[in-house]
């Protein structure tokens, strides 16, 4: 019988324009977790104005960031090791990374990667932990360890457009500009017609359509 896999997180690179890679750090967890949490918030608020009705009207204002949490379990003491050296890698992840300037951002896998919407896989960032240290040698070294994390989900706006793909015109969206984007490409991108810039020239004040700064985030108003 094959031994159980252990599951890891892997450290990936996230650029803004392209889909995340692994950086060849991988961290594995001493002892699989017993059991691991997902949740996720759907924003649902009362629309503006008067209501008449016994139950007001609502309407989606976004999605939470979904949240990843487990116990994590270290023990040295048949080693003698100090358990430290095992889980100072796990709380790393919280520092800011020198090249990044940022902590770093994740991936989990544990029979297979987890993913949204079939095959995007999530990244995540350590937003907590909380150690305690169960057990010392006589030197009053720890040598058994557990450790509480909680993690939340990351991502890029070109990350949630290309699993979104929220391409309708009847709805009203928001879009970054792009280096190279003209009002034509957009209005295609959206509407699937270039000559339809106007409307969107029209809701964000744009006077010379060949004007517009990379970087700009525009309202795409809907088409009826």
């Amino acid at each position: 019988m094959s031994s159980p896999q252990k599951a890891y997180f892997t450290v990936v690179k996230v650029e803004k324009n392209s889909k995340p890679s692994a950086t060849g750090t991988k961290i594995e967890v001493q002892f699989n977790p017993e059991s691991y949490s997902l949740s996720k918030s759907s924003d649902w608020s009362k629309t503006d104005g008067e209501h008449k009705y016994d139950v007001p009207l609502t309407e989606w204002k976004g999605g939470g960031a979904m949240k990843l949490e487990m116990t994590l379990f270290f023990d040295t003491y048949e080693a003698g090791d100090d358990v430290r050296d095992q889980t100072r890698e796990l709380e790393d992840l919280c520092l800011v990374d020198g090249e990044s300037h940022e902590p770093p951002k994740l991936t989990f896998t544990w029979g297979g990667s987890m993913t949204v919407k079939g095959s995007h896989e999530l990244v995540w960032v350590l937003t907590s932990f909380n150690t305690t240290y169960k057990m010392f040698n006589a030197e009053g070294v720890p040598v058994r360890a557990e450790m509480k994390v909680s993690l939340s989900e990351f991502a890029t706006e070109k990350m949630l457009t290309d699993r979104s793909k929220m391409q309708s015109p009847d709805h009203e969206k928001a879009y970054r500009v792009q280096p190279g984007d003209t009002l034509q490409s957009i209005a295609y991108s959206h509407y699937d017609d270039a000559a339809l810039w106007r409307p969107i020239a029209a809701a964000n004040n744009i006077e010379d359509p060949r004007n517009v700064a990379p970087g700009t985030v525009l309202r795409v108003p809907r088409i009826r």
